[in-house]
C-alpha cells in the first residue's frame, strides 16, 4: 500500500492505494471522481508531466487532474 495525493482545482484528496495503482486505474476510480467532481475528459499529471494510463503512481506523489483541451480530429 502507498499514499498519494490527487489535486483539483482547490480540492484534494489523499488516498492509500495498492502498489500497482495506475493512472488508468485512478482516471476509472468513481469515488475519486465523485469526491473531486473532476469528468471522462482529463489528463493527470505528475511534476507538471502529463502521464500515459499505464504508468505506475508513485509512493507519496501528487496527481493534479486538469481538464484535457478538445482536439479536432
Amino acid at each position: 500500500m502507498k499514499n498519494i495525493t490527487i489535486k483539483y482545482g482547490v480540492d484534494s484528496i489523499t488516498k492509500q492505494v495498492d502498489a500497482g495503482f495506475t493512472i488508468g486505474d485512478l482516471k476509472g476510480d468513481d469515488g475519486i471522481r465523485a469526491g473531486l467532481g473532476y469528468g471522462d475528459n482529463v489528463n493527470a499529471l505528475i511534476n507538471g508531466v502529463a502521464q500515459g494510463c499505464s504508468t505506475v503512481i508513485p509512493d507519496g506523489a501528487v496527481v493534479t487532474i486538469e481538464t484535457a483541451a478538445n482536439t479536432k480530429a
